[in-house]
């Protein structure tokens, strides 16, 4: 039963990051956030493509997860590392928009 706790708790979790991914991307996509110099364009491509690939990890570890029967040690790691990763997206997001303000 604990078990089964756990693997809905880590779906849940999943769910929200991915919700967080689509809010990511609408945001970069902004015209608001339209580059204006070479770094601004290259950070901004950086974005996009890390934002992709955390999106296609995000559904594969919860296509996997839904098939299962069990949280396995691997998944839950799994998915640490993919909550650290996107935290780490959410803060270089951050620092993007941030360019933005200054100018």
């Amino acid at each position: 039963m604990e078990s089964e706790q756990n693997k809905l708790r880590y779906l849940g979790k999943l769910e929200r990051c991915y919700n967080m991914l689509q809010y990511f991307k609408t945001r970069i996509d902004s015209y608001l956030y339209e580059p204006s110099t070479i770094t601004l364009f290259e950070t901004k491509a950086y974005l996009k493509d890390k934002i992709k690939q955390l999106v296609d990890a995000n559904e594969s570890l919860l296509n996997y997860m839904k098939i299962t029967d069990e949280l396995l040690p691997d998944q839950s790691r799994s998915v640490d590392f993919h909550m650290k990763e996107t935290a780490e997206l959410e803060s270089s997001l951050i620092e993007y928009t941030s360019m933005f303000k200054n100018s």
